[in-house]
C-alpha cells in the first residue's frame, strides 16, 4: 500500500513564498512562484494530496501553474472553501473528504507541513507531520538531530 502524503502548499511546496505572497494581481504571483523539485522527487512515488489554506477561488490557476512549471500533479487537492485558518480548514478537509475516502488509519498518512499549529492538529490524529527542512533531510537519508530543549540558566 502506498503511503499518503498530506502536502502543504504555502511555505512547503512553494519554496519562495516569503517573496511572492504579497504580489498582486494573483497572476503575477503565479508567474513568480517556484516549487521545490527536491520535495516533489521525494514524494513522487506516494499518493499525494495537497491540502492548503489558499482560497478555493485560486485553485484552478494554482494547479495549472504547478503542472506547467513542474510537469507533476498530485492525485488530489483541496483548497480553503470555508475561509478558515490553516489548522481549522485542514482538519475539516480531513474529516469531510480524506478520512471518508481513504480511511482514518494514521499509519497510512504522513504530512509535510509548515504551520506548527497544523502539525499539532495532525499529531492529535496520530499523523506524523514535519516541516520541509526536516522532511527533506530525512528523505535524503541524513540523520536529523532534534534541537535540544531550551534551558534557562541562572547565576543564582
Amino acid at each position: 500500500m502506498k503511503r499518503i502524503c498530506l502536502l502543504d502548499l504555502n511555505y512547503t511546496l512553494v519554496g519562495n513564498q516569503k517573496e511572492t505572497r504579497l504580489l498582486r494581481p494573483f497572476s503575477r504571483r503565479m508567474d513568480a512562484e517556484e516549487y521545490r523539485a527536491d520535495l516533489i522527487d521525494a514524494i513522487r512515488d506516494d499518493y499525494v494530496i495537497i491540502i492548503t489554506a489558499r482560497p478555493d477561488y485560486q485553485m484552478r490557476q494554482t494547479m495549472e501553474n504547478i503542472k506547467r512549471k513542474t510537469g507533476w500533479m498530485p492525485q488530489e487537492w483541496y483548497f480553503n472553501d470555508l475561509n478558515a485558518d490553516p489548522p481549522t480548514i485542514k482538519e475539516s478537509i480531513l474529516r469531510r473528504f480524506i478520512f471518508p475516502k481513504h480511511g482514518d488509519t494514521p499509519e497510512q498518512f504522513y504530512a509535510v507541513e509548515s504551520n506548527p499549529k497544523t502539525r499539532a492538529m495532525y499529531s492529535r490524529h496520530g499523523i506524523t507531520a514535519q516541516p520541509y527542512d526536516i522532511f527533506i533531510k530525512q528523505a535524503g537519508g541524513a540523520t536529523v538531530t532534534p534541537e535540544p530543549p531550551c534551558e534557562q540558566v541562572s547565576l543564582f
